[in-house]
Formats: structure tokens, C-alpha cells, sequence
């Protein structure tokens, strides 16, 4: 009779240490839960960098982690660097269109920005990771070790390992995130499909170093040079400081060989620039979500959930988001606090995000580099001067929505989730481009500064927040969150104005910065919200947590 291998326990066990598994990773440590993470590469991959940008929500969701500033340290371009998107015959050749405070990367300070964009290749942005993850106790990252195998009963997961010199582990943990991509493993071994469809188009990324390069061309900085002529049309940028460039093109070169790459890169510059090729990566855009997030205690998320187009800069922001959302019920559900819908409403909340971005990013995709491209459009004098001219009412035309998302960004909202509490009050809506900030319930928290430098994300605690605008609540929101064993911080801003403003006299913002409720509180059974809104129906006790009170002045706003 075969004895069962010992196995090392855990609560939550992650697959794949890229963007979305280590803010998983982050969003678990901070709050004391136990996690093992598995990723079988021992370093980032330098040679890949598909993640550029990470925009404001994610940005704002580092800042609550508390490593925002570390992922802005490691970036090989600085904050504020550059905030522009250019598009020209080629680097050297002539301009057609200049787009400024693109991606919400300027420094120019916005009222509703926790914090602005970062530019930062995916590589940096996992050493980042890395690095900050240390000072998470609860979490062990474990380098080189490879997934093989996935059981799981009705009290946990268990899952067999493999280390790059062949050593073996078992791991039992009480849940398992899958963030192990698009090929992913844990998707496999659940049986789980995924819907939707490919492209036939192929695209070239190409990594190079090119030294001077910066310096040789007079567009100026920009995060974005689309480069629009008849014999090679793409995107290209700089990864660092130090001339590291990436570029991106349609159509695989022929054999694919270094020269035929080179060719095609010194298209894009507009001369015969030395260049160093460093990696190539052949892909097509794939437009697919998983059918399901969620198996028994495992779960899907990233580009294991879902694959879009990179154009608007959705993928691993849509990553990080979801990631931030399962993150905190997790955690409810290790603590003990969560209600027995709440895990499943996971897929109900991020699942219709998954088809919102990708709907967006076919949007933006609809006009590429090659479709721009007109006669004449690289001819000096008058004559090319009118058609860049007419070439440039189409970028404004057809990119402004791709270049500008600050709407669609923060203006995201769960509109159907059985944890919120909807009612018929003021709800404006946001476009792609512009960003209008409301408390309707299921909507990102409008932001405002408390002081210098002051958040009001800063303020929020790990679990919920009950915001009180001017107003005071009662005893009955610490009682209730106590019998439920429920974290709640109360946060009194000394802002009676704001009522009016936020459209309630109290909000229930969740830990993912949503709002859950908001209202004046008058005939409200509070225990019966707080039930709804950590998926339990029924009224459940269990040892008391602590309830924190804050009341910080807040500055105008």
C-alpha cells in the first residue's frame, strides 16, 4: 500500500508570476493571507515586454498595495518622460500627427487621478513585483517550479510540482488562482473552453538595441511612433533610456530570418540605422474569454480568462482588475467572513468586462498603421503637406478613442452583480474618452485630495469602507459588522458639501474601491446591506473583527 506524499499547506495557491499573479500575490500578503506562488521562469523575460502600459485603476490599485511607487522606480522610462503618441512617415521621415497627454501619462495634475499612467515594459514591471513581493510574509514565491497536476474535493486543491532540476512538491491549499496565460495549464486540467475568435492577420514585435538612436530623429519623445508609408507600416518605441526599442509590424517576414527583420525595422526608421535584433515574436489577435472563471475552488483570471487585442492597452489591465476583485474575496472567504455567494459572483462581475474590452479593442483595431497610408503621403513640399494633412484628420478621427480611455478606464461599472445595492438615483455615464465621476453603486469611487499628497484611496481600509459625508452614522454598522466578523473602517470626511456632490450621505465602498451602497442610511436595515453586499442573504455571526474609525480633514478639493 503506496503511502500519500507529505505536502506543504497553504490557503491559496497561484499559478504563473507574471503582472496578474503577482498582484494577486500583493493583494493576498497585504492582507495576511497564506499563498504559494508557482512560476517556472527564475527571471522575467526580457526578450517579451507585450505589457507597455499600466494605466490609472491599475496604477491607483498599487498605490493601495503600496508598491506604486516601486513599479515607477523600476520603469526604464522615468514618470513624465513623455506623454505623446506621433505618427509619421518614418522615425527620420515626415510628420503627419502629434497626440498629447495620451494614455492619461502626463504630469499635469488631474483631479481624478489616485495616480496617472506608468510606461513600463512587462518585464520591469515583474521585477518590480518581485522585488516589493518580499515584504509580504504570508506569500512564498517559488522560481522555477512548474505545474503538473491539479486535484481538488470539497475542502481544497492540491497540486504536484516540478522544479527545474526535476525535484517534486505537493501543495494543498484551500483555493487555486489560475494567471498562468494563455496556454494556460490550470485552464486545461479544469476542462474549461473558451469562445469567441481569432484573426488571420499576423503581427511582428521585434526587440533591438540601436544605440544614438534617440538623439538621430527630431519627432521628439514620444511613448508611440506610428510609422505610416507603403512598404512597411507598424508601431515602434523605446523601452528605456538607454536605446532599447520595440517594434511592431503586420505580416511575419518571409523566412523570418535576422536580416529580413532588419530590413523591415529599418523601414520603420527611414534608414540604414545599426541595430541589434534581441528577440522576435510572431502573433495573432485572438479575441476569447473562458466560458467559465471558475471550477469548484479554482479560479481563472488574466489571459487565462481572457485574450483581446493589445490595441488601447486593455490586456493585463484587465488582469490586474480582476485580480484586485478576486483578491479580496478570497480573502473574505479564508477569514471567514464571506457569504456563500461570493466567490461565485467573481465570474458574474469580471466576465462582462472581459467582452467590454475586447469590443473595444476591435474597435481600435478597425484602423491600423496600413490603413492610413495614402499616394503622396511622403512627398516634400505643398503637395505632400495637403495629403499629410488629410491623413491627419483621419488619425484624429479614428484613434482619439483609442488614444484617449480615461472614461473607459475608471468609468468601468458592474451593473448586474448581486453584491450591490442599485437604486434610481443619479447615474451619468462615461464615454471611452471622458470620464464622468459618479457614486452610482457598482462604479469606481469618485476620487477627491484630502490634503497634499492625502488620497482619499489612502484612506480606505482592506475591507469596507463606510464614507461619511458630513453625516455621522450610527452604533449599528460597527455591531453588525462585528456579529459577522466583517472588516469595516468608518471614515468621517468633514465635508457636509460633498453630500450634495457624491449624491448621498453615506457611501459602502468595497475593498476593490467600488461603491456597494450609497444613501442617507434613514430606515435602512443594516445588517441585512452588509449581508447582501459579502454574498450571504442570511444573517450569519462569527468572531468579531476589529472596526477602525479615521476621521481625516479633508482639504478642498
Amino acid at each position: 500500500m503506496n503511502t500519500p506524499r507529505p505536502y506543504e499547506e497553504t490557503d491559496v495557491i497561484i499559478v504563473g508570476g507574471g503582472p496578474v499573479g503577482l498582484t494577486l500575490a500583493h493583494v493576498l500578503g497585504a492582507r495576511g493571507i497564506r499563498c504559494v506562488l508557482l512560476e517556472p521562469r527564475q527571471t522575467p523575460d526580457i526578450n517579451s515586454p507585450r505589457c507597455k502600459q499600466l494605466n490609472p485603476r491599475s496604477m491607483e490599485i498599487f498605490r493601495t498595495l503600496g508598491i506604486a511607487e516601486d513599479i515607477r522606480r523600476h520603469s526604464g522610462l522615468p514618470f513624465g518622460w513623455s506623454d505623446r503618441a506621433v505618427f509619421a512617415t518614418s522615425l527620420t521621415g515626415h510628420l503627419i500627427e502629434r497626440l498629447d497627454q495620451v494614455f492619461a501619462l502626463s504630469d499635469v495634475p488631474n483631479s481624478d487621478l489616485v495616480e496617472p499612467a506608468q510606461w513600463c515594459g512587462q518585464d520591469r514591471v515583474e521585477e518590480a513585483f518581485r522585488a516589493s513581493l518580499q515584504r509580504r510574509d504570508s506569500v512564498t514565491a517559488l522560481w522555477g517550479w512548474t505545474l503538473r497536476d491539479i486535484e481538488q474535493d470539497a475542502h481544497g486543491v492540491t497540486v504536484t510540482a516540478t522544479a527545474s532540476d526535476g525535484s517534486e512538491k505537493r501543495i494543498r491549499g484551500r483555493y487555486l488562482a489560475g494567471a498562468d496565460g494563455s496556454r494556460s495549464t490550470v485552464r486545461r486540467r479544469l476542462g474549461i473552453e473558451m469562445t469567441g475568435s481569432g484573426h488571420k492577420a499576423q503581427f511582428v514585435q521585434a526587440i533591438f538595441r540601436a544605440p544614438g538612436l534617440s538623439a538621430a530623429h527630431s519627432l521628439g519623445r514620444a511613448v508611440q511612433y506610428w510609422i505610416v508609408n507603403e512598404r512597411v507600416s507598424g508601431m515602434m518605441g523605446t523601452l528605456d533610456t538607454e536605446d532599447t526599442w520595440w517594434a511592431g509590424f503586420p505580416g511575419a517576414p518571409g523566412d523570418g530570418s535576422p536580416e529580413r527583420f532588419r530590413d523591415a525595422v529599418a523601414t520603420l526608421i527611414g534608414t540604414d540605422y545599426p541595430v541589434t535584433i534581441l528577440a522576435t515574436d510572431t502573433w495573432s489577435p485572438r479575441m476569447l474569454v473562458a466560458d467559465h472563471y471558475r471550477a469548484g475552488r479554482c479560479f481563472l483570471l488574466g489571459d487565462a480568462a481572457h485574450l483581446n487585442p493589445p490595441w488601447g492597452g486593455f490586456g493585463a489591465n484587465l488582469g490586474i482588475g480582476d485580480a484586485a476583485d478576486l483578491g479580496w474575496k478570497l480573502a473574505a472567504a479564508v477569514s471567514g467572513w464571506a457569504g456563500p455567494d461570493l466567490l461565485d459572483c467573481y465570474e458574474a462581475e469580471r466576465r462582462p468586462m472581459a467582452h467590454r474590452a475586447i469590443a473595444e479593442a476591435v474597435r481600435n483595431m478597425q484602423v491600423l498603421s496600413g490603413d492610413l497610408v495614402q499616394p503622396g503621403l511622403e512627398d516634400d513640399g505643398p503637395a505632400g503637406d495637403r495629403t499629410r494633412a488629410t491623413a491627419a484628420v483621419k488619425i484624429r478621427r479614428s484613434k482619439t478613442a483609442e488614444m484617449y480611455t480615461l472614461g473607459f478606464v475608471l468609468g468601468a461599472r458592474y451593473c448586474d452583480s448581486p453584491l450591490v445595492r442599485y437604486d434610481d438615483g443619479p447615474a451619468p455615464g462615461s464615454t471611452t474618452s471622458h470620464y464622468q465621476p459618479s457614486t452610482a453603486p457598482g462604479g469606481r469611487l469618485p476620487h477627491l485630495w484630502l490634503g497634499p499628497g492625502r488620497s482619499l484611496f489612502d484612506e480606505l481600509g482592506q475591507g469596507f469602507t463606510l464614507v461619511e459625508l458630513g453625516s455621522t452614522a450610527g452604533p449599528e454598522w460597527e455591531t453588525a459588522a462585528q456579529e459577522r466578523g466583517m472588516p469595516l473602517t468608518r471614515l468621517h470626511l468633514h465635508r457636509p458639501d460633498l453630500a450634495e456632490i457624491m449624491g448621498a450621505d453615506f457611501l459602502l465602498v468595497r475593498p476593490d474601491h467600488h461603491v456597494a451602497w450609497r444613501g442617507s442610511g434613514h430606515d435602512l436595515d443594516v445588517a441585512e446591506l452588509l449581508d447582501e453586499v459579502r454574498g450571504c442573504a442570511r444573517s450569519s455571526t462569527s468572531a468579531g473583527m476589529p472596526v477602525t474609525s479615521v476621521s481625516p480633514q479633508a482639504a478642498p478639493a
